[in-house]
């Protein structure tokens, strides 16, 4: 009797273990995956609201606690973990452009201060950094702004990342938005980046 317990106890284990490894549970798709199979852009856009405009962003990407890589306390950041992918945007009101622009020693737009100080405050976070000129948005944006790329590491020994980076113009607000990642892998994101950008409602 003892015996045949054993056995059936064995038999029930061993059906067990089979049904668990003969039914695995279906694999999550790699957001790097998802991405490629739509043609290098970002899928399964949703809209998101920042401080008075809407946009669209991906869904790929949830909440970053991490604010570092912004100015500003209050930033909206946002993260895809497996390929090491930040978001931000940030707000200055025109009074805060107005003390920005006291930090030049020339005449300077509200809009040209806020993007130029940002873009210097990058650049000194930076090893031996790298910058593009300055360039208006397209026209397509909507709004006014300008957009540069950064290229630099944290120090010597990291690898370099690419800070996209753009300041639009809503009313008397500005808006700063960046895309940040490994530079060997955000060539192809420059597209969506202005994409987003083009979203931008008030």
């Amino acid at each position: 009797m003892r015996r045949n317990r054993h056995y059936l106890t064995y038999s029930i284990l061993l059906s067990s273990v089979f049904l668990l490894t003969a039914c695995p549970a279906p694999r999550t798709k790699s957001k790097l995956k998802a991405i490629q199979e739509n043609n290098m852009d970002f899928p399964d856009l949703e809209k998101r609201y920042y401080e008075g405009i809407e946009f669209w962003l991906s869904d790929l990407f949830e909440t970053d606690y991490d604010d570092s890589y912004a100015l500003t306390d209050d930033a909206s950041t946002r993260i895809i973990y497996e390929m090491d992918l930040n978001f931000s945007v940030e707000l200055f009101d025109q009074d805060d452009a107005e003390t920005i622009k006291y930090g030049f020693d020339q005449e300077i737009e509200l809009i040209d201060a806020v993007h130029d100080h940002y873009i210097l405050k990058r650049e000194e976070s930076l090893f031996e950094p790298s910058t593009s000129i300055k360039k208006e948005l397209p026209a397509d944006v909507g709004f006014p702004g300008y957009i540069q790329v950064v290229h630099g590491a944290n120090s010597s020994y990291d690898d370099l990342s690419t800070y996209y980076t753009a300041t639009i113009q809503v009313g008397t607000d500005y808006y700063v938005f960046q895309l940040i990642g490994k530079k060997e892998s955000m060539g192809y994101l420059y597209d969506d980046f202005i994409d987003i950008l083009k979203s931008v409602q008030k």
